[in-house]
């Protein structure tokens, strides 16, 4: 019996009230007593049956304790308070997966996805079809995951499609959105959206990775358009194609909405992210500097900008962005987005709770003071942010 069929099952044998939570608080406390015990187990020589009857003890605890442990899909949905989601991912239109990849210190699950419109009750977008994914993350340890400890934002999941850049079709330009709990040590995962299934008639790949956005530091992409993780990539990944349905596919709208993001090109050479720089603190009679240094031998010290310098080079942005947006190039909703992380980032430098650097690609990106209560305060013909006390 596979692992679907033995859930379903399991799920239609009725339990008095009470039951998962009395079972669950034994099986804890059990742990914790075998935690006290001797770790060697000894066997007697009694009688076969006598084994037997034990194993198949133990075989029961291990049941209902897998069976209380993972959750399904439709559970997932539950704990989000999403009635309408946790009967679609029940439903006959929801694509079970539950595929692992073992990678750094977790197993990474995906375990479903549904596609269909009106199923977000708390979110909802009336008329428009969204695609839901649920994936569980567990430690190879055995350490449990808990809410109070875990880094959800450290870790990425996202739709990428063979064929389009990575940088077009991913989270950021699909309006995602994720929540992620944990329960009995393991990580769910409930991503929304928009659908996916126009991109059906492609190869559709579900990410999971230590990191931000996709950038020619995480992935890589071949000439036929299949996209991989880089050979140097180190952080936790795990790479997923999808069983979609190539008849519910819309090649038109998929390049519509590629073309509107204004992100169709792609380079495998590699452009540089706070991620690729080495951060190296200073003390001073002011406080502290910060320094940043390429990750190469012989780097630079990285310029950052001051609050005018910084000022001049958003508005520039803005002016390439607005002339992309009049030429058709660039859609109105990825403007608006791209000027409000511009006019966001350009707050920050201004009351000192953010640095910025330029990069050689005529991107930016942006780091957080490194002490609570801290502001930078970067001044012309430096290539150092210095950081003193607020104030």
């Amino acid at each position: 019996m596979d692992r679907k069929t033995y859930r379903e099952a399991f799920d239609q044998i009725p339990f008095s009230a009470g039951f998962q939570e009395r079972t669950a608080n034994l099986l804890r406390q059990r742990a914790r007593e075998l935690e006290k015990e001797n770790k060697m187990t000894h066997f007697s020589k009694t009688k076969k049956m006598a084994v037997s009857l034990a194993a198949a003890a133990a075989l029961l605890v291990v049941s209902v304790s897998a069976a209380l442990v993972w959750l399904t899909p439709s559970q997932v949905a539950e704990r989000h308070n999403q009635p309408l989601l946790a009967q679609a991912f029940a439903g006959p239109d929801a694509i079970s997966i539950d595929e692992t990849v073992e990678t750094g210190d977790f197993a990474v699950t995906l375990m479903g996805l549904v596609s269909g419109e009106d199923l977000d009750t708390l979110n909802p977008d009336p008329g428009n079809a969204h695609t839901y994914a649920v994936l569980s993350l567990r430690r190879l340890d055995g350490e449990p995951l808990e809410n109070e400890t875990f880094d959800f934002t450290r870790y990425t999941m996202t739709p990428l499609v063979a064929g389009y850049s990575p940088t077009a079709v991913n989270n950021w330009t699909l309006g995602a959105s994720a929540h992620g709990h944990a329960e009995s040590g393991v990580y769910y995962y409930l991503l929304d959206t928009e659908s996916i299934e126009k991109f059906a008639d492609r190869t559709v790949y579900m990410a999971f990775y230590e990191g931000g956005a996709p950038s020619s530091s995480i992935f890589t992409v071949a000439e036929d358009g299949t996209i991989s993780f880089c050979g140097d990539f180190t952080g936790v990944q795990a790479l997923f194609t999808l069983p979609l349905d190539p008849a519910k596919a819309d090649p038109a709208a998929a390049d519509a909405f590629v073309r509107d993001t204004g992100l169709e090109g792609w380079s495998n050479e590699r452009t540089r992210t706070e991620d690729d720089f080495d951060v190296e603190r200073r003390k001073t009679e002011d406080g502290e500097e910060l320094i940043l240094r390429p990750r190469t031998e012989g780097g630079e010290d990285l310029r950052f900008e001051t609050a005018e310098g910084f000022a001049a080079y958003v508005e520039a942005e803005k002016a390439r962005l607005r002339e992309e947006l009049e030429a058709g190039t660039l859609s109105q909703e990825s403007y608006d987005r791209s000027v409000q992380d511009l006019e966001e980032a350009l707050a920050g430098v201004e009351d000192g709770s953010l640095a910025a650097a330029i990069l050689e690609d005529g991107g930016f990106f942006t780091t957080t003071a490194p002490t609570e209560g801290t502001r930078f305060q970067v001044e012309q013909g430096t290539v150092t942010a210095a950081v003193g006390a607020q104030g």
